[in-house]
């Protein structure tokens, strides 16, 4: 998803209001002198993002759905880029369409929470400060359709309480939930299984280490992230990524 560009130091980032932490996780502001005409390699996140790039002569906007695998996508020149990152499953209905339509997938809006693209862009141009920008999208998000809590937030709660990912079976009797019920929760917050959320949650771990940790071997990130030993973690990386660890560690 755009959220994960590479940092840059002229880019601004934002928590949200208390208020909407348990919808939002950042957004982030990027200006057109900070922006370059290149790909952007997006690994697997259950997250959706809302990107908006302003030009001089129009402004756009796409909802991007969770991603399961390696995807790229293109910022241009000259841009100004503004992006809100939901938490997993907690992504507004912007778009006639279910989670599991959109996964792998991006689907451009010609409105935001009932405001057109044109005019949200160029109020957010205007915008002199990321307080004034998010209190311009957090009116605009606040009319839109969110879920209702249920099963897969009490789940979403349970999981950010642990250090460990669980596994499924682990889940279930922890929530004194079938597996069948837990496994509709996912599909209809997330559009996939909590099997597929766990391997991604899993991946997003390693990467996290891979980049960070440079003085650990692959075998202790390996252990550290939830995999059995280094060819588990391999045989997952590329298989989700199609990199290898190693490549992740000297490239980024």
């Amino acid at each position: 998803m755009p959220a994960t560009m590479m940092p840059d130091l002229q880019v601004q980032w934002a928590r949200p209001p208390s208020s909407w932490r348990e919808r939002v996780e950042f957004m982030l502001w990027q200006p057109a002198q900070a922006t370059q005409a290149r790909a952007h390699e997006v690994t697997p996140d259950a997250n959706v993002d809302l990107l908006i790039e302003l030009s001089e002569s129009d402004c756009r906007a796409w909802l991007y759905g969770p991603v399961t695998r390696t995807a790229r996508f293109r910022t241009r020149e000259g841009c100004d880029y503004c992006v809100v990152h939901f938490l997993p499953g907690a992504m507004p209905r912007l778009v006639d369409a279910c989670p599991a339509e959109l996964v792998d997938t991006a689907v451009e809006l010609r409105s935001v929470g009932g405001v057109s693209v044109d005019g949200l862009g160029e109020q957010l141009v205007r915008a002199r400060s990321m307080e004034q920008r998010w209190q311009l999208m957090g009116g605009v998000l606040r009319s839109a359709t969110w879920p209702e809590l249920d099963t897969f937030d009490r789940a979403w709660r349970y999981l950010q309480a642990q250090e460990d990912m669980p596994s499924v079976a682990q889940l279930s009797e922890a929530l004194h939930l079938s597996s069948r019920t837990l496994e509709r929760a996912f599909q209809e917050r997330l559009g996939f299984s909590p099997r597929t959320f766990r391997r991604i949650h899993r991946l997003q771990q390693a990467l996290a280490k891979l980049r960070s940790e440079s003085a650990r071997s692959l075998t202790e990130i390996a252990l550290a992230s939830g995999y059995a030993d280094h060819a588990h973690l391999t045989r997952e990386v590329r298989a989700l990524t199609g990199r290898t660890p190693t490549e992740f560690r000297e490239h980024g």
